[in-house]
């Protein structure tokens, strides 16, 4: 089989392209549109399979012509998009935000940004919408495939050419259950880890192989037709109906997987479906797909870096076709250059691996000068001696508890219960009797922290983790292990106290669920939309926690009024300037308040209390965000330290007493 180029390739990389930037956008709502990175591990396991299985069919095949293509295709695009977006970096982050990208850069460099940004809170965290190369983690699973997969598959085709099939199933099955396992262990690493994904790839060598051996499908003129607009319609139900709560990489990628490989089989020319994957747009985009992917992230998180708050629509509007158009340029100027057959830029292969290592070196450079000088930390207090102040209190409140004195062996945060777990469960409650327990999200760590920090409660449980709210996925999150434990061991709790973030509970004007975007990404100049209460989501709420109250007592507290003032309007307007609420923000609190409480007394739940936002104090801006020694939160809805010490006193006496 000759590798014939195919412009349906191009549209499907059309596809997946704008999917992904729409997403980061959030300009449309295109909730699955992460998948799109999805569709591109099929299509390069497809098109590299096929190279490599060529070239060994003509007796060509070497690691060394295999590498220098993948240095042309990706190197110059990538090389040159990394030193634009480190000029800029060093030009508006933050000492704190230039380390981290730095570190970051380093990464990219060893292609291993996967395993970093696996090790952080997850890909779905705000807070990574900031990260300018958060993108490259997808470039890291495909580089380490490509550093394991052209050998082994030599090996098997020169070995054992019969058993390559098998071969691919036995790794695409073991990799699909490792991300199957991932999910429910660890879903923060599992959605970057490489051989989590290594069964999306496979399922493009399958493909490939499938091809090679002269795969034609079910006879007749219909049967592609159908079958490509299946696979169109499985790629459109993953865009339209997965979202971030979609455990991923799971079986659930099989749907926009199964799709793309339906495609590259039955889009033939021909086909209604190969028609629109070959419009001159589609193809074009296609064509620019790698240098508009390596683009866009950089321009959008800059941005928000920069901003005083979100970026405008038209703001977003402007970068998304901005990374178009840098796109066509670097595709045209940079790319093509070195992978044209006529005319190439270093067609020496040796000198190709020596420039590419220097390129390399001189940003490891770039990377290693930041995290050494702390992020440019001194320059940019010359620079900014007015501002260095208040980044001092800002820094600070992102420092870490002190330890506490005396006995603190009986206050701890759980996610599960194992037999160790068990044992020191056990223990402190003979110590000191039934423990007060601490349940749900980030949030819930605040007050665990207060608690810990400000009680003198000796035995509390946190049974916390970030993002793990009721209604969420359950696998990283403590809720089963708690239930189990009050079904089955009472006597070990005194008390549940469950606090979680309200934007879970909130849905969208278009009828969402509600995340924490809602907030982050609002403009101070626009009203907050009336972002209404999810009665379903409530529901599901209350029925988890009356199992709980069969057999102990639950107290739910009202979702905190969070601020979101950005890190750089901080620093701009400095610590005695006037912060406000953004117009109908404490309403939407208020209403989901009153909604929560309804919902409560309708229940009629015996052992179920509610404690309302009027049982605390009421949200001052002017004396609850920040003030010339310290900011008593530590982002736009979590407390520093020095919050913990603020609010903590009126929640003590606002909680049962078992917590203070």
């Amino acid at each position: 089989m000759a590798l014939t180029y195919r412009p349906e390739i191009d549209g499907l990389r059309a596809i997946a392209v704008t999917a992904v930037i729409l997403f980061h956008s959030q300009l449309v709502a295109i909730p699955g549109g992460f998948v799109g990175v999805d569709i591109f591990f099929v299509l390069s396991g497809y098109l590299i399979s096929a190279l490599l299985m060529q070239d060994m069919a003509a007796g060509t095949y070497s690691l060394r012509g295999f590498y220098q293509r993948r240095v042309r295709r990706i190197a110059p695009a990538l090389v040159f998009v990394l030193v634009a977006t480190s000029i800029a970096a060093w030009a508006v982050m933050i000492p704190s935000q230039l380390k981290a990208y730095s570190t970051t850069l380093l990464s990219v460099i060893l292609f291993i940004s996967n395993l970093v940004f696996g090790a952080k809170k997850g890909y779905f965290q705000p807070s990574e919408e900031e990260a300018p190369l958060l993108h490259t983690w997808s470039l890291a699973v495909e580089e380490q495939f490509y550093l394991l997969f052209p050998l082994l598959l030599w090996l098997i085709v020169r070995r054992a050419p019969q058993r390559v099939g098998l071969m691919v199933a036995v790794l695409f099955a073991a990799s699909l259950g490792l991300a199957e396992w991932g999910w429910r262990h660890h879903p923060d690493i599992n959605f970057f880890f490489t051989l989590s994904r290594f069964w999306e790839l496979l399922a493009g060598t399958a493909t490939a192989l499938w091809l090679r051996r002269g795969w034609v499908g079910p006879a007749g003129r219909a049967a592609p037709e159908v079958l490509a607009l299946v696979g169109l319609a499985l790629i459109l139900a993953a865009l339209m109906l997965q979202s971030e709560t979609t455990p991923y990489p799971s079986a659930a990628g099989l749907v926009p997987v199964g799709g793309t490989v339906l495609l590259i089989l039955y889009a033939r020319p021909g086909t209604w479906v190969a028609r629109v994957l070959t419009l001159r747009p589609m193809v074009g985009i296609g064509l620019i797909s790698y240098s508009a992917y390596l683009w866009h992230q950089p321009l959008f998180a800059l941005a928000r870096v920069q901003a005083l708050d979100g970026p405008s629509t038209g703001l977003m509007v402007a970068l998304t076709l901005a990374s178009f158009g840098l796109a066509g340029l670097s595709w045209r100027h940079v790319e093509q250059p070195f992978r044209r057959k006529a005319g190439r830029w270093l067609p020496d292969t040796h000198r190709l691996f020596q420039t590419t290592a220097a390129a390399a070196l001189g940003l490891a450079l770039i990377a290693g000068l930041g995290i050494v000088t702390n992020g440019n930390n001194a320059g940019w207090r010359a620079l900014h001696p007015a501002q260095s102040p208040t980044l001092d209190i800002l820094l600070a409140a992102r420092s870490p508890h002190a330890p506490l004195p005396g006995d603190q062996a009986c206050r701890f945060r759980l996610t599960g219960i194992g037999p160790d777990a068990l044992a020191r469960i056990l223990d402190c409650a003979a110590r000191h009797g039934p423990a007060a327990v601490v349940l749900g999200d980030s949030h819930a760590i605040d007050v665990y922290e207060a608690v810990t920090q400000l009680g003198t409660a000796p035995f509390v449980i946190g049974f916390t983790g970030l993002g793990c709210h009721v209604t969420g996925p359950w696998a990283k999150c403590p809720f089963a292990a708690l239930s189990d434990l009050a079904a089955t061991r009472p006597e070990l709790i005194a008390q549940v106290l469950l606090v979680q973030t309200g934007n879970w509970l909130l849905a969208t004007p278009d009828g969402r669920e509600g995340t924490r975007q809602l907030f982050i990404r609002a403009s101070r100049v626009k009203p907050i939309p009336p972002y209404p209460p999810d009665p379903a989501l409530i529901a599901r709420t209350i029925s988890y926690l009356e199992q709980l109250a069969r057999t102990v007592p639950v107290t739910w507290l009202a979702a905190r009024i969070e601020p979101h003032v950005s890190v750089n309007r901080v620093l701009r307007q400095g610590c005695d300037a006037r912060y406000t609420l953004r117009a109908g923000q404490g309403e939407v609190f208020t209403r989901l308040d009153a909604a929560i409480a309804a919902a409560i007394a309708g229940a009629k739940v015996s052992g179920l209390r509610y404690l309302p936002l009027s049982a605390m104090p009421a949200l001052d801006m002017t004396t609850d965000f920040i003030t010339c020694d310290t900011i008593y939160w530590s982002d736009g809805d979590h407390w520093s330290t020095s919050g913990e010490q603020h609010f903590g006193p009126s929640l003590l006496a606002a909680l049962p007493p078992v917590y203070r």
